[in-house]
């Protein structure tokens, strides 16, 4: 009875973990690049070309969050990439690293888009937050598209939602995805790996 529940799943050579180390580690770098792409724009511009965003103390602590998650993105993105790297080592026995360094590289690539989707996701309700509140403080009925268009209801400044606000919702969301694509394939290569007892055979 129940004998199907003890079906082990079938075990992966090195080769063939090899080959899981290089496809998926070309999927998840050119996915994350992609989204990454937003990301990284939003921040280098509001950093290099918006003074606005900078304080007499310095920077504020939304920003230095956001550059947290950037860095944190960047090295993801590039850590997806040492996959194909290691890819190449996996195939030969002489450079075959042992499993436990396999399983170190992969769980820190696993930490680092958990990092990344983590600060996202912080930055995102904070943001969401603050122009949901803007929203409730508009009289009822108002819309506000462009200040002193005819027809329409203008608050008070740094009340109104601009494209700008949105491009930056758009980067959190695009920064939460690539952290998700990036944990997805690190658990994926986990998995493979721990069906291998010991990747020196």
């Amino acid at each position: 009875m129940f004998d199907f529940l003890k079906v082990e799943a079938p075990r992966l050579t090195p080769q063939q973990i090899a080959h899981s180390f290089r496809w998926l580690g070309w999927i998840g770098f050119w996915l994350q690049s992609v989204l990454g792409v937003i990301p990284i724009l939003v921040v280098l511009t509001t950093v290099l070309f918006n003074p606005k965003q900078r304080q007499s103390s310095g920077l504020s602590f939304g920003l230095w969050l956001a550059i947290a998650c950037l860095i944190m993105l960047i090295f993801s993105i590039y850590w997806s990439f040492r996959y194909t790297q290691l890819s190449a080592s996996l195939e030969t026995a002489l450079l075959r690293p042992a499993k436990s360094q396999v399983l170190r590289n992969l769980k820190l690539g696993l930490f680092a888009n958990f990092g990344t989707m983590t600060i996202a996701v912080i930055i995102a309700l904070t943001r969401v937050g603050e122009l949901t509140f803007k929203m409730l403080t508009l009289p009822q009925g108002a819309t506000v598209v462009v200040p002193h268009q005819i027809g329409t209801t203008v608050a008070a400044p740094g009340t109104l939602i601009t494209p700008s606000n949105m491009i930056a919702i758009q980067a959190m969301i695009n920064a939460i995805a690539s952290g998700l694509v990036g944990a997805v394939i690190a658990l994926l290569l986990l998995y493979q790996v721990g069906l291998h007892r010991n990747l020196d055979a």
